[in-house]
């Protein structure tokens, strides 16, 4: 009986062993599945609110899921930053080395990616609003005329990606400058500059339609003799076609005595 019974604990104790080297292996093999390298930890920071952002929102590569957003924080929290930037939005992303991989074919190390992506091809991120659900994602893409970023004051832990202002962020700027151009106006004093402008002109307007009706009969009087020195000169046209000798002479030529 008790043979039976060891005999029973082997076997189950070899079960136990089996299942648990077939899940270690099972794990092994779809890690390496996803991905040569596993993930890519990248971190970048928005001056700007991110509503609509958290951890799991989709990270785009052109348009392209390439990861998914791992953690969101203050950069106060994270590293030792002074004033303002305590309050700047730490943003941490994981990205699928399995999307990135192609550059290793270029001879860029896998680590080296990221910082090869921004500091030579303009590599940036933005926190992008997904329509009308109120979601949100990062966008990255490559910028050929990209400004180069301001040194940081801290030591990025990962890879670290720029951040830049999306194009709705970028006219919603614009259009609170404009506003706030328009509420700083003196809106009165230029109306008021504009009635002085339009009075001042009629005025001169009635000046000179005043000095036309004073001067209406000198200029009658002109257009009078310009008329009577026109008639002269066609009828000094006519005579000439007639005579052409008198551009020559003052009158005509008196008639030869073989002729009277």
């Amino acid at each position: 009986m008790a043979s039976d019974n060891h005999a029973s604990y082997a076997r189950i104790g070899f079960a136990l062993l089996a299942g648990a080297a077939a899940t270690a292996v099972t794990l092994v093999y779809f890690g390496g599945l996803r991905g040569r390298g596993g993930e890519i930890l990248v971190e970048t920071y928005s001056d700007r609110e991110v509503s609509g952002l958290s951890v799991g929102s989709a990270v785009n590569f052109r348009g392209v899921k390439v990861g998914e957003v791992r953690e969101i924080d203050f950069v106060g929290n994270k590293y030792e930053a002074k004033g303002d930037d305590n309050l700047r939005i730490y943003i941490l992303m994981a990205l699928d080395a399995r999307k990135l991989s192609y550059y290793e074919d270029e001879g860029i190390a896998l680590a080296d990616t990221i910082p090869y992506l921004v500091k030579a091809r303009g590599l940036r991120a933005t926190v992008t609003a997904s329509g009308i659900t109120g979601l949100s994602r990062i966008e990255s893409d490559l910028h050929a005329n990209a400004v180069p970023p301001q040194p940081l004051p801290w030591t990025p832990r990962h890879a670290f990606v720029p951040s830049r202002s999306s194009l709705l962020d970028n006219f919603s700027d614009a259009a609170t400058r404009v506003m706030n151009q328009i509420n700083t106006m003196n809106l009165v004093s230029v109306w008021s500059n504009v009635n002085r402008s339009v009075e001042s002109v009629s005025r001169t307007l009635q000046t000179v339609q005043t000095g036309l009706e004073t001067r209406q009969g000198d200029v009658e009087k002109v257009m009078e003799n310009l008329l009577e020195t026109t008639t002269s000169l066609r009828d000094f046209a006519h005579e000439v076609k007639g005579n052409p000798s008198l551009l020559l002479r003052d009158r005509a030529p008196a008639p030869l005595d073989e002729t009277r």
